[in-house]
């Protein structure tokens, strides 16, 4: 390849693709941004983001915060729920073409939208890449396009993946919903096999959604209006969307694991976000990993050297997310009595709470409940778990901050 279009073309404008080319342009790189969709596109997702992670990015983002939620209430049918506060706001509300866009922005880069990559060659010193009837030759490509990447598809890359589902809607707030979740997030266990609903204060609006991260059955939208009819929220007349989520792959290993891992690269492109796979099996969230590949991706990039790309990602992301899936086949087997575990142990409930905030990792987390878990058994009076166990005990940790209901 004598001569290239772009030093780095990225396909796909959402969080991992927009760092991607803003770190690759603050390189000195000239860098294209390609999206199928017209921006800014309305992208569903529940939007919740740790604080940490945002602080992390070289520019403020305050101006597309929504809400900082002051609690998250924890449920699971039949049980007592749990009310947690979140002192110092560690997690925060964004609408995503909101957030999207101005990451875009930010990025310095060119930007295609409206336009879908159909195809991508890789040659011996750069790619072509196909776009309808037009051509266009970078040294190096990003594959940022989402669960369904295309990028992925043409070069052969994570040929065994599988996608489960979500289901997310924005309902307008009248008073009597502001009052009950204007200031509070919401998790909905136990409603449907290996996933959660969710409630999530936006403002003016709540980001109502429910998740599977495990391939299997159940009717989301059934189990969707459910439990939102349960909580007092109608979903009359609101606009119901889909996005795929990549998930487990086959049992019994989950989706990262290092004997099992599947390539992320090439010698000239590179897989970032959900194009990678990179999604919490616990939670199905995936932003902070999104974030954390697209600057790993352009690193490499600027380092001219793609192969210490998947080693990077497996000690800062992967690690992690193989602990996680072995969370996530422990909780989705036995939910009820994990729940039961969890919202009797203030230290679970903290450490959850760090997860959630960015503040640690699975891998960091492990050996700490394991020992918490133990202490909180040794120290508890041995007996069957149950809600009327819940209840008769009723003791909260004073220091904790957690009340149960």
């Amino acid at each position: 390849m004598n001569r290239v279009d772009f030093d780095v073309i990225i396909a796909g404008a959402g969080a991992a693709g927009s760092v991607a080319a803003y770190t690759l342009t603050q390189g000195g790189l000239r860098t294209l941004v390609v999206d199928k969709s017209r921006l800014p596109r309305y992208k569903p997702c529940g939007g919740a983001i740790p604080r940490l992670t945002l602080d992390r990015l070289p520019f403020a983002v305050e101006g597309v915060i929504r809400a900082t939620p002051a609690e998250v209430r924890i449920t699971f049918p039949g049980c007592p729920h749990t009310d947690v506060p979140l002192p110092g706001g560690p997690v925060v509300m964004v609408i995503r073409s909101e957030f999207d866009a101005l990451l875009l922005a930010r990025s310095g880069a060119e930007v295609l939208d409206g336009t879908a990559i159909t195809s991508v060659t890789e040659t011996g010193d750069g790619v072509q890449v196909r776009l309808g009837n037009r051509h266009l030759s970078a040294r190096t490509l990003v594959g940022a396009d989402g669960a369904f990447s295309q990028v992925a598809r043409s070069l052969g890359l994570r040929p065994r993946r599988q996608l489960c589902g979500a289901l997310e809607a924005e309902v307008p707030l009248d008073d009597g919903l502001r009052t009950e979740y204007g200031n509070r997030a919401l998790f909905a266990l136990g409603v449907i096999p290996g996933g959660y609903a969710w409630v999530f204060p936006k403002g003016d609006c709540l980001s109502v959604g429910i998740g599977r991260f495990r391939p299997g059955r159940g009717d989301l939208r059934a189990a969707l209006t459910g439990e939102m009819a349960r909580l007092g929220i109608r979903l009359d007349g609101v606009r119901v969307q889909g996005h795929p989520i990549p998930c487990y792959q086959s049992p019994p290993w989950p989706l990262w694991n290092r004997r099992t891992q599947e390539k992320l690269s090439t010698r000239r492109c590179l897989l970032v976000g959900d194009a990678a796979g990179l999604v919490d099996p616990l939670i199905g969230e995936g932003i902070r990993y999104a974030i954390t590949s697209g600057r790993l991706a352009a690193e490499a990039i600027l380092q001219e050297d793609l192969a210490v790309y998947e080693s990077r990602i497996w000690r800062e992301i992967g690690h992690s997310l193989a602990t996680a899936g072995m969370a996530a086949r422990l909780f989705y087997r036995w939910p009820r009595r994990c729940y039961e575990l969890g919202v009797r142990n203030p230290a679970i409930v903290r450490l959850f709470l760090d997860l959630l905030a960015d503040r640690a990792s699975y891998q960091g987390i492990g050996r700490r409940l394991i020992a918490s878990t133990v202490r909180w058994l040794v120290q508890s009076t041995p007996r069957t778990l149950g809600q009327s166990d819940l209840e008769r005990t009723g003791k909260d940790d004073p220091g904790s901050g957690l009340s149960r209901r």
